[in-house]
């Protein structure tokens, strides 16, 4: 059911405040939200896109995320072309080490995803039954993440010291992909930013080096806040992990938004001190405490959040990573009524 004191959906609230402004009230956001996590919330199931909008309009979002993992059209990230991709991660998560791609013979036989594969039925769909106080923003990615989930972890970690042609090979064939999604986006009014996601960090450090990133990575990242920035919509970066070390290179590659501030590896009143107004902050309520903890705990976790990130703006409440399935509902439901209820300019928590 609609939380109490429901206000209505303005995307212009969440963009600005994604460019640190300070809106009427501080905004919601969350990378992904589980179909169950919706539905235990709406009561019924979720099995249409206008369904879908009617969970963020209750939920009291400014807008819907559509990427590949959309209801009602084959999601090209499961479909054939990246069989193999989930059995690494299968392999991956049981600790063997080896992936679908260890030398340039498993590149050139991989069935790498064509342009013509991707579907964006979706979002033209969408332009037709979006209210028009809402937006869409696309979720793209990984690239970073997929490339060594590809050669599995330590084969990517040996090949860049003995074949670093082919990690880059493997990193710009997939950021290929992402970019055409990505030039979809920014052609289309209905899409008001772009989140993209690709982890680089662990709860306590990078994956790799600075100089691996700074080299293969960011400029990639950089290409899509310069195409963000033309274009006139914010660019939403997600990664997990403490990724201190690479703040300022996130900055200087065009981001305008950091999710989600992992609580595991970083100190969020820290970093806002050290970002104000020049990179907004986005989610940081403990995922473990949505699902563990009381109801009072989340309430008061919130109202931390909103009385010290919240004044001045350039702060978006939600979660450390996601809402998943197992997140407890009324832990989830009483986090977005407390940011409702109390995070309202000026905030005023005691």
């Amino acid at each position: 059911m609609p939380l109490n004191d429901q206000p209505n959906p303005n995307f212009e609230r969440l963009r600005k405040t994604l460019y640190c402004g300070q809106a009427d009230r501080v905004p919601l956001a969350e990378i992904t939200i589980d179909e169950g996590a919706k539905e235990a919330f709406l009561g019924k199931s979720l099995n249409t896109l206008s369904t879908d909008i009617e969970f963020y309009i209750q939920a009291g979002y400014d807008y819907i995320t559509l990427g590949r993992r959309i209801a009602g059209f084959p999601p090209v990230w499961d479909s054939a072309h990246w069989g193999n991709y989930y059995e690494v991660q299968r392999q991956v998560g049981r600790g063997k080490s080896k992936g679908a791609i260890s030398d340039w013979d498993d590149f050139k036989r991989y069935p790498w995803l064509r342009p013509d594969d991707l579907d964006f039925r979706i979002l033209d769909e969408a332009e037709k039954i979006l209210p028009k106080e809402m937006k869409v923003i696309r979720y793209m990615g990984p690239v970073f993440q997929m490339t060594w989930m590809l050669m599995g972890f330590e084969t990517f970690c040996y090949k860049q010291a003995d074949d670093p042609a082919l990690v880059e090979a493997i990193f710009e064939k997939i950021f290929e992909m992402v970019y055409r999604e990505f030039e979809d986006a920014i052609q289309r009014d209905i899409v008001g930013a772009v989140w993209y996601g690709d982890d680089i960090a662990v709860k306590d450090r990078l994956m790799v080096s600075p100089d691996f990133l700074r080299k293969i990575f960011f400029p990639k990242l950089k290409r899509l806040g310069e195409g963000c920035k033309k274009r006139g919509i914010p660019l939403i970066y997600h990664t997990d992990g403490d990724i201190t070390q690479v703040l300022e290179d996130i900055i200087a590659s065009g981001v305008n938004a950091l999710h989600p501030i992992d609580p595991t590896g970083m100190d969020i009143y820290q970093i806002k001190k050290r970002v104000a107004g020049r990179l907004c902050i986005i989610g940081n309520i403990d995922v473990d405490l949505l699902q563990r903890g009381t109801a009072q705990e989340v309430e008061e976790d919130t109202k931390k959040h909103l009385k010290l990130l919240g004044p001045g703006g350039g702060y978006v409440l939600g979660s450390s990573n996601s809402i998943p399935r197992t997140s407890n509902p009324e832990n989830y439901r009483k986090m977005l009524e407390t940011a409702l209820k109390y995070g309202t300019y000026p905030i005023n928590i005691k």
